[in-house]
């Protein structure tokens, strides 16, 4: 684990008999919750009850917006003017570092910008053909964005400034409600209210004062002392989320995003097109709602593959001996398949070990009494397996038709097609400090 990530390591029994004198006699929740309690600073109730801010006061559930994912849901009474939510934001100081361009690459596998993305849709050789990333240094960056990174929608920021500014909490789940357009769901019912004060978003920003005395010293910096402080690794800017009326338990909690926001939404809505079929793809519900049709045998594929958005998962999780164990010797004759009927949400198993991993259908019969059984092959994650580091195949037969699902492939889920929904959060006037308008709209 040292080679991958040493803070992580440390929290590692070092000795198998510190590991069993640890874990001995506890299931693996209360190992993570003990391994927890050991890399936190243990604090008084009244040390919590100065210092602290609740960042619990937000769970989440399925949105009531149609279509809008998750939201974020109340889980407690919260008194108008009370702290929803702490929002400590990272600052991202120009904000075409979210650009996403056009690039292909060359026949040694090195990217560049693609005619009509900005330059001359050459690699740059001294940069190794990265020029797609890289402007010249000093001259003027003309590349030609296609697009934004997902990330661009859960940020916040003023239409007169380049600095984004990014939520780690839980308050990016909160979605957008305002007066002046009911986009569905608890919105709708807000809007409804014969009381005007009651109706839209029921959260407000602001900054952050007390908790993070850093925020009031940040915000009278210049972009430029700040772009400073940010190149050193330091940050300062946070929020508070404050309810601008009570808020009660299983409710949605609404910002308004601005009117810009809408603007921009509509826009998409109108001009949006979804992919053609003619691009091999096919949405991951339609796949999984249809799975049986769609599953292909693996000596299949060359001639028929699954759509380009899409790859096979199956439920698995290792067995004692199949960790790698650089004194294990693989016999030739070892058996790797065996029956997979065990691998199912049912099993208690699932809860504590069970992931999704790339897997292949091998054979697929349907039985006397018109039951499908199916035989797969799963892959392992970076050859991190006993079986994979010993070049062996690890099969499963009677496998369950259940635990077997398509995925998006990496970057083509709904948030990366091609024209996806881009808008971020707009901070209102009134509280954005006029030193940081260092752009027009």
């Amino acid at each position: 684990m040292r080679q991958f990530d040493k803070r992580a390591a440390n929290i590692i029994p070092e000795s198998i008999d510190e590991y069993h004198a640890f874990s001995d006699g506890k299931k693996a929740a209360d190992i993570a919750l003990d391994l927890a309690k050991d890399t936190l600073t243990h604090r008084s109730m009244e040390w919590i009850g100065e210092h602290g801010r609740c960042i619990d006061n937000l769970i989440p559930q399925l949105s009531t917006l149609p279509h809008a994912g998750n939201g974020a849901f109340a889980q407690r009474f919260i008194a108008k003017g009370d702290l929803i939510a702490p929002c400590p934001l990272l600052q991202i100081m120009d904000y075409k570092y979210l650009n996403i361009y056009d690039y292909d690459f060359d026949e040694n596998g090195n990217p560049y910008l693609v005619e009509g993305g900005g330059g001359n849709g050459e690699e740059d050789e001294d940069s190794g053909g990265d020029s797609y990333v890289e402007e010249e240094e000093g001259g003027e960056d003309t590349r030609v964005p296609i697009g934004y990174q997902m990330l661009y929608n859960y940020c916040m920021s003023h239409p007169e400034t380049s600095m984004f500014m990014c939520p780690q909490t839980n308050v990016i789940l909160i979605n957008h409600c305002s007066p002046r357009v009911s986009y569905g769901g608890d919105c709708v019912k807000f809007n409804n209210n014969p009381d005007p004060s009651l109706r839209g978003a029921n959260a407000e920003m602001k900054w952050a004062t007390d908790w993070d005395p850093d925020t009031q010293e940040w915000l009278k910096l210049s972009l430029y002392r700040m772009k400073q402080k940010v190149q050193t690794g330091k940050r300062g800017l946070s929020m508070d989320i404050v309810a601008t009326r009570d808020i009660y338990p299983g409710e949605e909690v609404f910002l308004d995003y601005g009117e810009a926001w809408e603007e921009d939404w509509k826009d998409h809505v109108d001009a949006w097109l979804p992919p053609h079929p003619e691009d091999n793809y096919v949405s991951i519900k339609d796949l999984n709602d249809d799975l049986e049709n769609h599953l292909r045998l693996k000596d299949d594929l060359e001639n028929d593959p699954y759509p380009v958005n899409a790859q096979l998962a199956c439920i698995y999780w290792a067995d004692d001996d199949e960790e790698i164990d650089d004194s294990s010797d693989l016999q030739d004759d070892r058996d790797w398949k065996n029956d997979g009927s065990k691998y199912n949400t049912q099993n208690s198993d699932y809860k504590y070990y069970g992931i999704l991993v790339g897997c292949d259908v091998l054979e697929m019969n349907v039985t006397e009494d018109s039951a499908i059984s199916i035989t797969v092959e799963i892959y392992s994650k970076d050859g991190m397996s006993l079986w994979a580091a010993n070049e062996k195949q690890r099969i499963l037969t009677d496998y369950p038709v259940e635990s077997i699902v398509f995925v998006p492939m990496k970057y083509s889920s709904d948030q990366h097609i091609t024209g996806a929904f881009r808008s971020y959060i707009r901070i209102p006037d009134a509280i954005f400090p006029d030193h940081w308008k260092d752009m027009s709209d």
